[in-house]
């Protein structure tokens, strides 16, 4: 289920992260501003090497009752090649909740790829691992994130506010969620 994960769309394949990937995903993640609204430092070459490998091990111990992380390489289907991510994983903040995440490169933004990308890892959370809810979380200045969260139907819950010193670059983040139920 999470070994073989993959799922094509009209333009896309979204598949596990390989050891192949290095340099395409190292490319889109080292692009200037790429990291503007994600409360992480913009990873090293090494780094990145590093995240494959333990994304790898994630898939290898993830159930459909525990998702350790779900990192998933999301590629052009007519070049095959790799133009962003997207994934589920335990919230930051609240880690009994499972967040969706993405990411894309620049010269892919507006054409409605990452809601294209999202909607279909969305669709197999719900329908083929059986998770019951799932949230995102986005920064309020983030206007394509707020753009993707509102076509996918996810409902705005709270504002994260008053956290735990170590959780202070979540501080200010919207809070969405939607349930399998909800989403079409």
């Amino acid at each position: 289920m999470f070994l073989n994960l993959h799922i094509e769309t009209e333009r896309l394949v979204i598949r596990p992260y390989a050891l192949t990937d290095l340099d395409e995903l190292y490319a889109v993640v080292s692009e200037p501003n790429f990291y503007q609204f994600i409360p992480e430092d913009v990873p090293s070459r090494d780094d990145v090497q590093r995240v494959i490998e333990w994304s790898i091990r994630c898939n290898q111990k993830n159930t459909p009752t525990q998702i350790y992380k779900l990192n998933l390489a999301i590629l052009d289907k007519e070049s095959q090649t790799l133009i962003g991510y997207c994934g589920l994983g335990p919230d930051d903040v609240k880690e009994t909740e499972i967040e969706v995440y993405y990411g894309i490169s620049e010269a892919y933004r507006g054409q409605g790829i990452t809601s294209e990308a999202t909607k279909a890892l969305m669709n197999y959370a719900f329908y083929e691992i059986g998770l019951p809810k799932i949230i995102a979380v986005v920064h309020p200045e983030n206007v394509a994130s707020l753009r993707i969260v509102d076509k996918l139907g996810m409902n705005y819950e709270y504002t994260y506010n008053n956290l735990n010193p170590t959780l202070k670059d979540f501080e200010g983040l919207l809070h969405y969620s939607i349930e399998a139920k909800a989403f079409q």
